[in-house]
């Protein structure tokens, strides 16, 4: 039976998918400090703004973000539906002597939650993507929040997660070329891509949260520019991004005012010229004639849709397409204008555009060996992980701003 919402999959699997089980100080200390650098130095929030503030945190699992922002002075109200995580959240906030900015733990989700309380910021991490449409959570959120109030969010962006539905691709082909169990495939496909990286979970929980995930998929992810609209026309401001969603590159007089409208438009004029980069996850900025950036995000928006069909058809008729698509893009990028940090860069993405369409060539002569023989060992291939996950913060305008 088929999944209704995130964390129905993740309540079926009977597990906590971000449970850190910290039991020191110094554990708690350390992912503080990871915590404190992306909120100070990439979202613009420093950790003081959080002190004795209503912080609102929706979807928390078993607590770990929690605990920091309750670390930093907030008073937490937790809307977790998960029941099998409230024992965990409360015996951390007891465990670290925190259990006083405990303000509430609600058995609730983003649409069932009930308060007359306002706050002053929210957070929702990781799952929110899949409250569809988008501004179901964008008006309730703004209900919920003071004016100036911060919303924090960080979502699967539709480009960005490419390489995501290219690794479930490639497994879905794995499995029907082998008839093997999913685990044994992935592990015959991507075990040495993950041991190349550092990580904290295991190759089973990734399995699990992104391979076999019914919720990573292209009709799930959301299109920054398509997202920043929406948070406008529901009464919102972007405050910061990460990847940044304003353009750093704009330049005007500090006194000068813009409309909001405007500040709008220049953002997604930005975004829509960064799409390469989210999709390669490094700066490759496309600074050509407007007609030559929307012409190339037509190509990747397609080859996104043919990858992400291929999951549910890994042998169908999306295939050939998708390896035209890799190609064509490669050739593109060669002779398109691009803004780099380094010739370097384009010869990154050159090479995974030519790795994985290797990969899918592989596919389409049904040659399973010689798609584990280039998946263990293309560093290319190996390397690449793109930018599938981004931050956004917005914040409430107030009334007649």
């Amino acid at each position: 039976m088929a999944d209704d919402k995130l964390f129905n999959y993740y309540e079926r699997q009977n597990v906590l998918p971000t449970f850190g089980n910290f039991k020191s100080a110094g554990e708690l200390d350390a992912y503080a400090r990871q915590r404190r650098e992306l909120f100070l130095d990439k979202l613009v929030l420093p950790p003081r703004l959080f002190r004795d503030v209503e912080v609102l945190e929706f979807g928390p699992d078993s607590g770990e973000n929690a605990l920091v922002f309750a670390g930093w002075g907030a008073n937490m109200t937790l809307a977790e539906p998960n029941r099998h995580a409230h024992p965990k959240i409360e015996a951390y906030f007891a465990h670290f002597g925190l259990t006083e900015r405990l303000r509430e733990l609600a058995l609730a989700d983003v649409e069932g939650f009930r308060s007359e309380r306002r706050y002053d910021i929210i957070d929702a991490e990781g799952f929110i993507y899949t409250v569809q449409p988008s501004e179901k959570w964008l008006g309730i959120f703004h209900r919920l929040l003071n004016p100036d109030g911060y919303a924090v969010v960080s979502y699967y962006e539709r480009y960005g997660g490419f390489f995501e539905l290219a690794l479930k691709a490639i497994h879905a082909a794995g499995k029907a070329l082998t008839g093997r169990p999913a685990l044994e495939t992935a592990k015959s496909l991507f075990e040495a891509k993950w041991n190349s990286i550092p990580h904290t979970r295991s190759f089973e929980s990734w399995l699990m949260d992104v391979l076999e995930n019914p919720f990573v998929r292209h009709r799930y992810f959301l299109d920054s520019p398509a997202l920043c609209t929406a948070a406008h026309e529901q009464g919102f401001d972007i405050h910061s991004a990460w990847p940044a969603y304003r353009d750093s590159l704009d330049i005007y007089w500090h006194k000068k005012v813009l409309p909001a409208d405007q500040k709008l438009h220049r953002a997604t004029r930005h975004l829509d010229r960064s799409r390469l980069s989210f999709l390669a996850g490094r700066k490759l900025y496309l600074v050509g004639q407007g007609d030559a950036v929307g012409a190339i995000s037509a190509s990747i928006e397609m080859l996104v849709r043919d990858v992400d069909r291929m999951i549910d058809d890994p042998l169908g008729d999306s295939l050939p397409r998708v390896i035209a698509s890799l190609a064509a893009l490669r050739e593109t990028i060669l002779t398109t204008d691009i803004l780099a940090d380094d010739a370097s860069d384009i010869e990154a993405i050159t090479a995974t555009l030519d790795s994985f369409h290797r990969i899918f060539s592989a596919i389409g002569r049904r040659d399973a060996s010689a798609i584990t023989a280039l998946t263990q060992s293309d560093s290319a291939f190996i390397n690449t992980w793109g930018q599938p996950a981004h931050f956004l913060v917005v914040r409430k305008r107030r009334e007649g701003s």
